[in-house]
């Protein structure tokens, strides 16, 4: 689907580039190896996590799907929601050519199910599997990068995120 034929594409052509709230997911896709799947975002050139926006008719559950799919070819297993981040010191992104939005993102944790996997060309030009410790905090897209602690958190204690 064309940025323009999303529900978020076709508020943006009422609105222009104001902040918008924005709900979506995001998701950390882990190997078997324990390392996640991290994708060179085309706007911006930095790295970061599968996810985005919600269309009209979807659940959160679809966005999950659909964006691992969308953005990496990636089909998901043993898929668990483990938080949802809407701190607007943390969710406010600035898109390159000036679309602002806050997001409120379902976090999804899930195992990669499939090995031909592949970036999608459009919004994501790369993809490479890493260990959180070789993740360069720089290059990351900084709403993205609070991601890996919070499911850490979510490890250590088994209790939902609510950030």
């Amino acid at each position: 689907m064309q940025f323009s034929e999303s529900y978020l594409g076709q508020l943006r052509a009422l609105v222009g580039n104001r902040r918008l709230l924005a709900v979506g997911a995001r998701i950390l896709i882990e190997d078997d190896m324990g390392r996640f799947l991290i994708i060179k975002r085309t706007d911006s050139g930095h790295w970061g996590l599968p996810g985005g926006s919600m269309e009209l008719g979807e659940s959160l559950m679809d966005v999950v799907f659909r964006e691992a799919m969308e953005e990496a070819n990636a089909s998901l297993e043993r898929v668990t929601p483990f938080g949802l981040s809407s701190d607007p010191n943390i969710e406010q992104h600035t898109y390159p050519n000036g679309d602002q939005l806050q997001n409120i993102s379902l976090l999804a944790h899930a195992y990669l199910a499939n090995s031909s996997y592949s970036p999608d060309g459009g919004e994501a030009s790369e993809i490479r599997f890493v260990r959180y410790e070789e993740i360069d905090r720089e290059s990351f897209v900084a709403t993205e990068y609070p991601t890996f602690s919070h499911w850490q958190s979510f490890k250590d204690t088994g209790t939902f995120q609510v950030v």
